[in-house]
């Protein structure tokens, strides 16, 4: 079950509240953007997603009112890959026509199914200009021309959703190129014409945050080839799959799958497998406010799923079979636009399902397109609202799996990992180029930048540069942007001190960890493990302790049964000193031993003891003497005497056995 629609509209008022605000908390909003339903809608989009790039909306001079569209046609220049970008544009029908289009241009006949066709190669051909815009502008920003953003195929469907989500209509805008922006002499003409064009047409905003997120998320698909990309596929997807899930590392190492077939996720941000436009704005909102590996770790999560897992594990062991499981995985999170066809065994599978546009249109009601923009306000899209088509695996479940996966293996251990899991001879070549991976770097500053003024400010504060009259509200607004300007010094100050911690606590712990600079997962547990096997030691110890102190209390005697064995002690001592040099009467000490307490078995074993040591001291003479004389064969026969004392021994003994 997906979220209600009450709770959408409730967290639409919290985001725009968060964006009302004169500092914006970026981390407040990138934790809204990891939440269920994202944010919400294409107009929350276009103040959100230019603050989280970090970048400024052109605001347009106030002296200057609402131009008039321009009558003659824009020329676009073209980019190094303009044929390729027209080949590529000429297939896209999904993310540019709304739910509603697709449902009228299956359902119609031929009237109406041309008027669609028009609108279609219309949008089509705005989609090539701002991608052949975004690239020009590009131009000027690298020093030469190795350094340049290169399209890709796959390129075209991420501008697509750019283009929906923050195209808007085809008014003109009023916003100018900035000055001073192009590097490179050979193109300036160029670039200055694209930023002319960009803004007659409407796409500055969009051509600015597509060109920005080029830079942070896509520049190694943006070389002008793909090795630093497979080097970074090699060296991270595998080994955080055998790092979380062993037995579907297994399964793929056993097929010989490479990590290649992860590639259209991650270029593409799953826009080309995900049909349904408004659930690819939603993924689009996790991809910007996290860190730029996160859709390799999305698309290992899509794989160790619970569910995805299963079907993964119950293919065959073949190449064949497991790469099209792997492909048909995102299906199960979204099949709008798909038809499942059930088979025996590893036949079944989805298919492209274009007579499908009714469920497409409940999918993807209120996409907003270039012609049909969307009303400002609070509307919700239907699939933010309800999973279409009860999805098995939720794109929600994935992204908290996702942040939980980031969580045990942040960015900046993956290099270590790899080098636990490859070899001398298949690292080598992987880690020269390694440096030149942009994936494995750390994120630009602006992407961790905690406030941003609000556009509402900078609007102000332009009024005020060019001496223009504030209105009532604004002159009420100034006395709140001046106290807001002394909190965001304060909080600086604070920031750079030794209380930075303080600050960091009251942060969202969860866009933390999705940007990458969060803590350690795996070493908070190993502490943790650390913590408890001292704990478990330390009372251990205390109880040994304790059962120590108890034992010894117990079986150690009073102090009258201390006084008891002195007094004894020093009886016995007496008596041996008298007895030492007259002969003992051997009869009455046996028979004393025998009947007195030191004979009993409840007397004190210290007394035992004593009673040993007198009788050794009375005795010992008489053996010494019984061994010296030793009988012959024809001595007489032992006397009573004789008999007593060896009964005597016999009874030494006894008490020696029981001492």
């Amino acid at each position: 079950m997906g979220p209600s629609s009450a709770m959408m509209s409730a967290k639409a008022e919290e985001i725009g509240c968060v964006l009302s605000e004169p500092m914006v908390d970026l981390w407040k909003l990138r934790e809204l953007a990891l939440t269920e339903g994202g944010l919400v809608n294409d107009s929350l989009r276009k103040l959100a997603w230019p603050k989280l790039v970090g970048i400024n909306p052109d605001i347009s001079n106030p002296i200057v009112t609402t131009a008039q569209p321009s009558t003659s046609e824009t020329s676009i220049p073209s980019s190094l890959d303009s044929e390729q970008i027209d080949r590529d544009v000429s297939r896209v029908t999904w993310h540019l026509l709304t739910g509603n289009q697709r449902s009228r241009n299956f359902q119609m006949k031929n009237k109406h199914r041309k008027r669609i066709g028009t609108l279609l190669k219309k949008k089509q051909r705005r989609l090539g200009d701002f991608l052949n815009l975004t690239l020009v502008q590009s131009y000027g920003e690298e020093d030469g021309e190795e350094d340049r953003l290169r399209y890709y195929q796959g390129y075209h469907d991420i501008a697509s959703i750019f283009l929906s989500a923050l195209g808007g209509a085809t008014s003109v805008q009023t916003s100018l190129p900035i000055e001073g922006e192009s590097k490179a002499q050979a193109n300036v003409g160029d670039i200055q014409e694209a930023h002319t064009a960009a803004a007659s047409m409407g796409l500055t905003l969009a051509c600015q945050v597509l060109n920005q997120v080029s830079r942070s998320h896509y520049r190694d698909a943006m070389r002008s080839n793909f090795n630093q990309l497979n080097a970074a596929l090699r060296l991270i997807i595998m080994p955080l799959t055998a790092a979380f899930d062993a037995e579907v590392h297994s399964h793929l190492f056993d097929c010989e799958m490479e990590p290649f077939f992860a590639l259209s996720w991650i270029i593409t941000w799953f826009s080309h497998d995900v049909r349904d436009t408004s659930l690819v704005k939603r993924l689009f909102d996790f991809f910007i406010s996290s860190h730029p590996l996160m859709s390799i770790y999305m698309s290992v999560a899509m794989m160790i799923h619970p569910l995805n897992r299963i079907e993964i594990l119950g293919s065959d062991c073949d190449f064949a079979c497991v790469h099209n499981v792997l492909a048909d995985l995102p299906k199960n999170s979204s099949n709008v636009g798909w038809k499942y066809i059930p088979g025996d065994g590893g036949s079944s599978g989805y298919v492209s399902g274009d007579d499908d546009d009714a469920s497409a249109a409940s999918g993807s009601l209120f996409d907003q397109s270039c012609d049909e923009p969307e009303e400002e306000g609070s509307q919700i899209s239907s699939s933010v609202l309800n999973n279409p088509r009860n999805a098995r695996v939720p794109f929600q479940e994935l992204i908290d799996l996702s942040i939980s996966l980031m969580h045990k293996i942040p960015p900046r251990n993956l290099i270590n990992l790899a080098h636990r899991y490859h070899n001398e001879i298949t690292l080598q070549p992987l880690m020269a180029e390694a440096s030149t991976i942009a994936l494995l770097q750390p994120p630009p500053s602006r992407c961790l930048a905690s406030f941003a003024d609000s556009d509402w400010v900078l609007k102000q504060r332009l009024r005020e540069e060019h001496g223009l009259k504030l209105n009532r509200h604004q002159r009420k607004n100034r006395f709140k942007l001046v106290n807001t300007d002394l909190e965001y010094h304060g909080d600086e100050e604070v920031m750079g001190s030794k209380n930075s911690t303080k600050m960091q606590n009251k942060l969202a712990f969860k866009a933390i960890i999705a940007s990458g600079t969060g803590p350690d997962g795996r070493a908070e547990e190993r502490k943790i493990r650390q913590r408890r096997r001292m704990m478990v030691r330390s009372v251990a110890v205390v109880l040994l302790s304790v059962f120590a102190v108890m034992a010894k209390t117990y079986f150690s005697p009073t102090g009258e049964e201390l006084h008891g064995i002195s007094q004894r002690r020093a009886e016995f001592r007496e008596a041996a000193m008298e007895k030492d040099t007259t002969v003992p009467d051997m009869a009455n000490d046996s028979n004393r031993f025998s009947e007195g307490t030191c004979a009993k078995k409840d007397a004190p074993i210290d007394l035992r003891i004593e009673s040993v040591e007198v009788a050794q001291v009375v005795e010992k003479p008489e053996i010494k003497e019984t061994k010296q004389k030793l009988p012959d064969e024809d001595a007489e026969p032992k006397t009573e005497e004789d008999t007593t004392v060896c009964n005597n021994d016999e009874v030494s003994c006894f008490f020696m056995h029981q001492a």
